[in-house]
């Protein structure tokens, strides 16, 4: 966390106990900071082409108005990690979980060769927090007269980028430098609740948007995680490692496996990687993210086998299990 944001967040008291537990639900207006992301900065005067060729999604479509989900596959088609992918001037933004920055750094750097690109992990640069809840949109546009609505649109203002993220309400991932970042959190603190970044999790949950950790890195490919259904996959653009597995797939066959939302009536989150159980013991699935709703149950997204979804499913926590029961998830997937 940038040292000079870190300070601001303690005398704002948004680093005190208190928001671990705040009370909030999809409608309340909430800021999480969201410093224990990891983001990496690629420059260079050959940055898009080169992540063009490593990525699963189209990288031209990304530039100051526009972001994008994307993944890096493994030869085998299974996912490293995801991004969401902004722009910040010339340079291409690359947001992922914070486990994974330097296995996911020196991997791709390992691709470089001769291209002129630089990749640095700049975690600790950008301020990184969020804002979401009904009416944030309003608010947000209030103080910079301008706001990102469709999902995928981004605004730039000042040092600060905004991108607009598919959820139930309006949400915001905001990234900028110390000084507007402050200015902007002190604004929108007054109506706010304060909460952690498995808040932000949580709506992510929601959205059924898959979050790769190094727990389940290079686990599942990109159809299994419905990464197809929230546009992370462009099978339009050409070769990147595991096109072809992962075109194959969608072409010529289809997954037996895909992530589904779910809910547990136990009180703390279900561990990622941990197993879902049906019939006689048998494994049908993985835990791919989890958090504890407002509820005070724990929501998940799981990758489950689909024949064994019509079964009873349980899950293991604290030696205790806890019936599985779906929720909805907010976009069409037909199991065929």
């Amino acid at each position: 966390m940038n040292p000079n944001w870190k300070i601001f967040l303690t005398e704002q008291d948004a680093l005190s106990p208190a928001s671990a537990n705040s009370s909030y639900s999809s409608d309340t207006k909430v800021l999480a900071d969201l410093s224990e992301r990891g983001l990496l900065e690629v420059t260079g005067e050959d940055a898009e082409s080169f992540l063009q060729n490593q990525l699963t999604n189209d990288i031209r479509n990304v530039n100051d108005t526009t972001h994008q989900e994307s993944a890096w596959c493994s030869p085998k088609g299974r996912i490293i990690a995801n991004f969401r992918v902004f722009k910040r001037g010339d340079s291409f933004l690359l947001d992922l979980s914070a486990d994974l920055v330097e296995h996911v750094t020196k991997k791709l750097r390992m691709y470089v060769m001769m291209s002129k690109v630089t990749i640095d992990d700049v975690s600790d640069s950008l301020v990184h927090f969020s804002y979401s809840g009904q009416g944030a949109d309003a608010e947000l546009n209030e103080i910079l007269d301008n706001v990102p609505k469709a999902s995928t649109e981004a605004v730039q203002s000042g040092s600060l980028s905004v991108l607009s993220i598919a959820g139930s309400n309006p949400r915001f991932d905001i990234f900028g430098e110390v000084d507007d970042c402050k200015s902007l959190w002190q604004k929108l603190s007054g109506d706010a609740v304060i909460a952690t970044s498995s808040h932000w999790d949580y709506l992510n949950i929601q959205a059924g948007i898959p979050m790769i950790s190094t727990e389940s890195s290079e686990a599942w490919i990109p159809q299994m995680v419905n990464y197809i259904h929230i546009g992370g996959v462009d099978f339009k653009k050409g070769c990147y490692p595991g096109q072809e597995v992962v075109a194959r797939l969608n072409y010529l066959g289809k997954t037996k496996r895909r992530m589904f939302h779910i809910e547990a009536e136990v009180s703390s989150a279900l561990e990622v990687g941990s197993p879902i159980k049906s019939e006689n013991d048998t494994e049908a699935g993985k835990v791919l993210s989890s958090v504890v709703n407002p509820e005070g149950k724990a929501e998940a997204l799981v990758i489950l086998k689909i024949a064994e979804t019509t079964k009873p499913l349980t899950v293991s926590v604290d030696n205790q299990e806890a019936t599985v029961h779906f929720l909805d998830l907010p976009y069409e997937v037909e199991d065929e």
